[in-house]
């Protein structure tokens, strides 16, 4: 099962960082900000990230990606650069990603209260699933648990941005944005793509296949994908 969990989940990687959905390339821009912010000052530091964020955008186009993702990156990019251009502080280039990370941490703990957790929303956009099937008393827990990890790994991205943040610690700043992303993420989707399809299994609903032919009970279970 573990084996089979981490061939599921290596395809899914591969559709968010290759294929017309990726959601990579958010990685470089900052380190060009950085290091060309010092001798160059801020405003080529911010042009050259947002150069590099386009060239990123002209690629993915030229390889069929989607324009959401490819022009979602580069807006993301140009709002930061704003920020630092506007004040001319190194540091504030990353204040979108500070906010970013305490939004979602609210959002998600606000969503979860409701019984509505907000990784079911990214799942059903990314996967094409009935929307219902993820509201089912059998179903919606194991998306509430997972949620509230995510809900931790956002706080402790803002909560430690902004420390270094407020100490104008920009390139600890820097680093401490890169390790807690791809390193830190990718390995939390991993445990918690394998514990919610343990958790959808105990808790003995139908996978999505079962759901949408409207199958009873008792149901087979062992969904692929979470």
């Amino acid at each position: 099962m573990f084996r089979d969990q981490l061939r599921d989940f290596i395809d899914d990687l591969r559709g968010l960082f290759i294929g017309d959905r990726t959601f990579g390339d958010t990685a470089l821009p900052p380190v060009v900000f950085v290091a060309a912010q010092r001798p160059l000052g801020v405003g080529w530091g911010a042009a050259l990230a947002l150069a590099v964020a386009m060239v990123f955008v002209v690629w993915r186009r030229s390889k069929g990606g989607s324009s959401v993702y490819a022009f979602g990156g580069i807006a993301t990019v140009g709002f930061a650069a704003f920020f630092a251009v506007r004040s001319g502080e190194a540091e504030d280039f990353f204040i979108p990603g500070i906010v970013s990370a305490f939004f979602w941490a609210g959002a998600g703990t606000i969503s979860i209260a409701l019984r509505r957790p907000f990784l079911v929303f990214a799942s059903a956009f990314y996967r094409k699933w009935p929307l219902n099937w993820y509201w089912r008393n059998d179903v919606r827990p194991a998306y509430s648990v997972v949620s509230m990890w995510w809900v931790i790994y956002n706080l402790g991205r803002g909560v430690g941005q902004f420390w270094l943040y407020s100490d104008d610690r920009v390139e600890l700043l820097l680093t401490f944005k890169l390790l807690s992303s791809y390193p830190v993420s990718v390995p939390l989707a991993f445990a918690a793509y394998v514990y919610g399809n343990r958790k959808l299994h105990r808790l003995g609903g139908p996978n999505v296949d079962e759901f949408r032919l409207a199958k009873g009970p008792p149901f087979a279970g062992g969904q692929h994908g979470f």
